[in-house]
């Protein structure tokens, strides 16, 4: 009887936790566990990284590639919840950046030092 309960609750734990997955594919690099790179993609807001029709791609610094789900595969996995259309674009599949994971847990794009240049008198 215990069994039979404890599967079935991990069972509805396992389709819950699967039907909120913000991924569509995932490619392991050489630094982040599986664990990591996906709890750090889960809490990160995507909205308006989302493509119509493409997956849109990040690449991490230590080479893992993660594709985020497209509209219809995001609407289809929505449980009924609407998701804003100004959350999604049709402008870029692919970053143009580099992501890392930083100690927190929180996915962090490392952007150039702008140095000022000095004023000529």
């Amino acid at each position: 009887m215990k069994a039979t309960l404890l599967t079935s609750l991990f069972l509805a734990l396992s389709y819950f936790t699967i039907g909120q997955v913000n991924f569509h594919e995932m490619k392991l690099g050489s630094k982040y566990s599986e664990q990591a790179l996906t709890e750090a993609i889960e809490k990160a807001n995507w909205c308006g990284y989302y493509h119509e029709l493409e997956n849109y791609v990040l690449l991490f610094d230590d080479g893992a590639v993660v594709k985020l789900k497209n509209k219809l595969q995001l609407s289809s996995d929505s449980n009924g919840e609407p998701i804003e259309e100004n959350c999604f674009q049709n402008i870029s599949g692919k970053s143009e950046n580099i992501h890392f994971i930083n100690s927190s847990g929180w996915i962090v794009v490392p952007k150039e030092k702008v140095v000022p240049k000095s004023k000529k008198n």
